[in-house]
């Protein structure tokens, strides 16, 4: 399997450079792409060496109730052991040949730990256990030839991902230098943030928005991206920006961050603030900077009164079109 393995990624990165092509270290983007995904087989046991070789992995998550987990973790060993197919389950390829799991569901993941701490006795009877190990997982492997931004693109819509869980896969399928310069910015902000991954997505989204303002995409090329694609650019943008000019944003950011989270503008503006996703703050966050820029008012007094102001940041959907054309509102005052 290892063999296979080395292989199969010498193979794929090589076709990469071919198909996929870069310019300037930047990713080409073509219309006409279509996702590689391939279908593998494997038997439980054979799935459960790869996660202890570190060759199935899975992104960060919050605290997990234990009552959750022991639920799931029944749930799923008692399927298996009465010969009930395990659910496919999609996973992202990765250039160092693991394979990260896309699933929010964690039945894999509850699976895998309570087959590492040996506790499968504890959920179903002693002769029921060999079972499972002959089990078949279906594993829906995204290619590591993909551009990443459709690793993302699949996960989100298989999975219907919350934004926090959208942050710990980006974290994990965008590791290197670029997403090393906005996690400094982020380190350098002296407010008290409830949540590193909340406060890492509002961040990024805050400095794509901010990107597309000062028209540091090239149109011809994004304007029909969507959200993970302008991510994609933004992240790799980050290494050729001003330090000083990002810098900047950070500030603006963590002033921005602050004042929306003021116990006063909480309670005046509580329309706003009461009950809202992480999604919807991180767009007031975006379209307030953005607000400023272009018309230089107060824009949490402006979209408490405006109906249309609040439709139209809670509906952008954040991709390219979007996104320029509740700019393009602000700047034509059409409100």
């Amino acid at each position: 399997m290892q063999a296979i393995d080395r292989l199969r990624k010498t193979v794929y990165s090589n076709i990469k450079k071919i198909c996929v092509g870069e310019v300037k270290g930047e990713k080409l983007m073509h219309e006409n792409e279509r996702i590689v995904i391939d279908t593998r087989k494997y038997s439980v046991d054979e799935v459960f060496e790869r996660y202890m070789r570190g060759l199935l992995v899975f992104y960060k998550k919050s605290n997990v109730a234990r009552t959750r987990k022991d639920k799931v973790t029944r749930e799923v060993l008692g399927a298996l052991s009465k010969g009930i197919p395990f659910p496919p389950v999609y996973v992202s390829e990765q250039q160092t040949g693991e394979l990260l799991v896309l699933d929010k569901s964690d039945r894999l993941r509850f699976l895998m730990e309570c087959l590492e701490s040996n506790h499968v006795g504890y959920y179903i009877e002693k002769r029921l256990e060999k079972n499972i190990f002959y089990s078949s997982v279906i594993l829906h492997v995204i290619e590591y030839i993909n551009p990443k931004y459709m690793h993302m693109q699949v996960g989100a819509f298989i999975e219907e991902w919350s934004a926090i869980q959208e942050q710990s896969v980006r974290n994990i399928l965008y590791q290197g230098v670029e997403m090393e310069i906005a996690w400094k910015l982020i380190s350098d902000m002296h407010y008290s943030f409830k949540s590193e991954l909340n406060l890492q997505y509002n961040f990024i989204y805050f400095i794509m928005t901010n990107f597309i303002l000062f028209d540091t995409f090239d149109y011809s090329q994004y304007q029909d991206a969507d959200k993970f694609q302008l991510m994609e650019k933004t992240i790799y943008e980050l290494r050729y920006q001003d330090y000083s000019f990002l810098k900047e944003l950070s500030k603006e950011f963590e002033a921005l961050y602050c004042l929306i989270y003021q116990r006063e503008n909480v309670y005046r503006y509580g329309g706003l603030f009461s009950n809202y996703s992480v999604e919807r703050g991180t767009k007031y966050l975006c379209f307030m900077s953005a607000w400023n820029k272009i018309r230089g008012e107060y824009f949490l007094e402006e979209m408490s009164r405006n109906k249309r102001i609040k439709e139209m940041v809670i509906n952008c959907d954040m991709s390219y079109e979007s996104i320029s054309r509740v700019l393009e509102d602000f700047r034509r005052g059409n409100l």
